[in-house]
């Protein structure tokens, strides 16, 4: 988690630090775009969706209506 980008309303920041233990709230550190540093609650912050073209495997395989079977 820490170092990774996240989404903080449609923004990206970066998690420095976190802290917190299981069942409690879990607080971040993030980095702001415009370099401040903010805490934080983790929840909230949502994963970037993928770039298009890129796959998330080396051989990624086709989905359903994609090709045939042979074509991989």
């Amino acid at each position: 988690m820490t170092g990774r980008i996240y989404l903080e309303r449609g923004r990206p920041v970066t998690v420095l630090i976190r802290w917190g233990h299981g069942g409690g709230p879990r607080n971040v550190l993030i980095r702001r775009e415009d370099g401040k540093l903010a805490v934080r609650p983790f929840r909230g912050l949502r994963k970037p969706s993928p770039q298009p073209g890129t796959a998330t495997a080396p051989h990624a395989r086709p989905g359903p209506g994609e090709g045939s079977r042979r074509d991989w």
